[in-house]
């Protein structure tokens, strides 16, 4: 297969199983709030996918190493498939809860072995842009997806149809294609210590820990500070276009320039934007505008990090990167969102600001230092 029938086919696959996973979240979330579920309730739900992916992705070099990695990728997306008919014959939010880790974890160890696949399949000149692509592509299909919700509704049978058929369209582009990563032959021989210190998977864990910050207490902040719902709503929008249109060219550039100078300025970018946001707030038009910048450089964080993996890492040394990757990623995802609540909750709107403010000084100075390190002589 050439590179760009395998970029082809993993795009194809990435935006079906993308929206798949944007329309759940929409379903679920309007589902649970219309059977009366407390927020508290709803967020527990909303975490089980993170900690699906938390528990999961550590054994991904295991199935590339004893399973066709073919099969490994009809298998879960089948189960992604299967797990949703439950939300029909149950309305338990225990239950839920179960369905909800079941599909999350089955979608989120497709994208982990996609990832692995575009790294492991990339040329060195072009890792960084296919990465780009995937996230550009990854973020266009569940914004679709989420939008499609509110035509099919969150009663009955359609939206569980909709989901389904697109987990199919994934499967269906794998199968005809006959794609799928390459197997792995033989266990990591870097220690587990050297990946989890690597810049690239501290990145991630910083990834992780930020990224429902725009998703879902952005709004919040927005009408706490005066702004109208609708203007709130708008953040939101704002951040996924910058997320949307910036990693591919970020990507290209830090495959001409270098990764780790382009992630040290997307991390600059995401301490900047906090720092001058509040003063954003009187202007609408302003604000949305900065939304676009915080989304193209604190949204390129994860594609450049990515990338970065495979300049360092090879085989199965790859895969287990990628396991780092994703579990300190998935560990963000779980313990982000209370981290930040309680900092907004102990300054009330602003303390979302600070608690993002001092995540990405840190992960700046992360960056700078080990970059330090190895340019400086033995």
């Amino acid at each position: 297969m050439t590179s760009r029938l395998r970029m082809a086919t993993i795009s194809a696959a990435t935006v079906a199983a993308a929206a798949a996973t944007g329309a759940s979240y929409a379903y679920v979330d309007l589902s649970l709030h219309r059977m009366g579920a407390s927020a508290t309730a709803i967020g527990l739900n909303a975490a089980m996918p993170a900690l699906a992916w938390l528990l999961t992705t550590p054994l991904m070099p295991v199935l590339l190493r004893r399973c066709d990695p073919a099969a490994v990728l009809r298998v879960l997306l089948g189960v992604a498939i299967l797990s949703p008919f439950g939300f029909l014959v149950s309305t338990d939010q225990g239950v839920w809860m179960v369905l909800r880790f079941l599909f999350g974890g089955s979608l989120g160890m497709v994208f982990r072995l996609i990832e692995y696949w575009i790294n492991a399949a990339s040329p060195d000149d072009r890792r960084g842009r296919n990465v780009g692509l995937y996230a550009g592509v990854f973020c266009a299909g569940a914004a679709a997806g989420a939008a499609l919700v509110p035509l099919t509704g969150t009663q009955g049978w359609p939206t569980i149809l909709l989901i389904q058929a697109l987990v199919g369209t994934a499967l269906a582009v794998l199968s005809v294609t006959r794609a799928a990563p390459p197997p792995i032959f033989g266990p990591a021989r870097v220690p587990p210590a050297v990946l989890g210190t690597s810049v690239a998977v501290m990145a991630a864990l910083a990834f992780g820990l930020f990224e429902a910050v725009p998703y879902t207490l952005m709004p919040v902040y927005a009408v706490k500070s005066g702004l109208s719902e609708a203007w709130a709503a708008g953040t939101v929008s704002a951040f996924l276009v910058g997320a949307l249109i910036v990693p591919v060219p970020a990507g290209m550039l830090a495959d001409r320039f270098g990764k780790p100078g382009v992630l040290a300025a997307c991390a600059a970018v995401g301490l900047a934007v906090p720092l001058v946001l509040p003063a954003a707030l009187d202007t609408p038009a302003v604000l949305l505008a900065v939304m676009v910048l915080w989304g193209g450089g604190a949204g390129s964080l994860y594609t450049v990090a990515l990338a970065m993996l495979a300049d360092r890492f090879r085989g199965a040394d790859l895969a287990a990167a990628n396991v780092a990757f994703g579990t300190l990623y998935a560990a963000g995802a779980l313990i982000g969102p209370p981290l930040h609540g309680l900092a907004m909750d102990r300054h009330d709107p602003h303390g979302l600001m600070e608690s993002s403010i001092l995540l990405f000084a840190a992960l700046l100075a992360v960056v700078i230092g080990k970059h330090r390190r190895r340019r400086s002589p033995a």
